[in-house]
């Protein structure tokens, strides 16, 4: 938005302007520019200090109570240091003197959507940073409080049978089990997002890693009445690719496909090569993820809630971190699922190409 009472200023500002295809609005007075500013937001506001009517100083103090998102630079005739350091005061970015040339006009317009950019990213990350305190607080709130009410029973006495108290620490075993769980996954994703966590590039034989898991979840399979079948292509070959985090890929998805999978189900693991690399599939038939869901699942703590899952343990950062590592494999993932009926996870995984290496390399 431009504001000044002179029309050639603001026929020279759209004109140099809009070569760098900035929308534009101008308007002849400080009242208009007020009334503009109700009505919608601006990225920046170009402001002649002197008009007839609200000043522009004035202007400038009733936009940063109505829109402190916007940039706000001074057009003036008379650049003091005095004029500069009051309109400074009333919240102006930057000014630029009049006559200016069209470089300087798009050196300061430049400097402060640069400038806006960067108070947004800040918000965000304060906004981020808010909830992910909030999230970690709810999550640690209910176990450590079990936990600490099991153990203040057991220190006045509890009266019961020895098999009663052992039930009691079973519980505050499991339940600091599932702390320890959320601590890991915390560390974890916060190591792959940061890229602080070193990856060991060796040939990953999928074939056999997939075989050794499977192998590893029978006897679970069999306690839960689940069927665990393993589908893999004969001539599956190696990929370039860091073995514990693909393992920890792989563990965290065929988890999933128990922990929500009904009894007598089945759960399928089936690896396929194509000319990008190796598609593998971790299909269930529990139930299922609501299709609104589906954009969300690998948000961080979130969860699908429903009567049958509340009770299912989890931190809410299994997907999240199933997502980060596929991408610093240079992999994709996508899940399809259909509510009642169950879940498929496909992630595709180049043979070669890993975070910081070239489709060559």
């Amino acid at each position: 938005m431009v504001v000044d009472d002179e029309r050639v200023v603001l026929h020279s500002c759209r004109a140099i302007l809009s070569e760098h295809d900035y929308e534009i609005e101008t308007v002849l007075s400080g009242e208009e520019g007020l009334h503009l500013v109700e009505s919608r937001s601006f990225d920046v506001a170009l402001i002649d200090l002197k008009m007839p009517g609200m000043p522009g100083m004035e202007l400038i103090g009733r936009i940063k109570e109505l829109r402190p998102e916007i940039v706000n630079v001074v057009i003036t005739g008379f650049a003091t240091v005095e004029t500069a350091v009051e309109a400074m005061k009333k919240g102006a970015f930057d000014y630029v003197c009049k006559p200016f040339t069209p470089e300087e006009l798009e050196v300061v317009v430049q400097k402060a959507l640069e400038t806006k950019r960067l108070h947004e990213a800040i918000a965000k990350a304060e906004e981020e940073k808010e909830r992910f305190v909030l999230t970690i607080y709810h999550q640690l709130k209910s176990p450590v409080g079990i936990i600490q009410g099991y153990v203040e029973n057991l220190l006045k006495g509890v009266p019961g049978e020895e098999q009663e108290r052992t039930a009691i620490l079973d519980r505050c075993l499991k339940r600091a089990g599932a702390l320890r769980q959320l601590l890991e996954d915390l560390l974890s994703l916060s190591r792959l997002q940061s890229e602080k966590l070193e990856q060991q590039a060796e040939s990953v034989n999928l074939d056999a890693l997939l075989r050794e898991l499977v192998e590893g979840w029978q006897a679970r399979a069999h306690e839960k009445d689940l069927a665990l079948e393993l589908l893999v292509d004969p001539e599956l070959p190696s990929i370039t690719a860091d073995r514990k985090q693909i393992e920890h890929l792989f563990m965290n998805l065929i988890d999933n496909a128990f922990k929500y999978n009904r009894q007598d189900g089945t759960v399928r693991v089936r690896a396929t090569p194509n000319q990008e690399g190796i598609r593998v599939e971790i299909s269930d038939t529990g139930l299922g993820v609501p299709e609104d869901d589906i954009p969300n699942i690998f948000d961080e703590f979130y969860r699908c809630r429903s009567d049958e899952t509340r009770m299912t343990p989890g931190t809410g950062l299994g997907l999240p971190i199933v997502k980060r590592i596929v991408e610093t494999h240079g992999g994709r993932i996508k899940v399809e699922s259909e509510l009642g009926k169950g879940t498929t996870v496909r992630v595709w995984l180049p043979f070669h190409q890993m975070k910081g290496e070239s489709r060559d390399g």
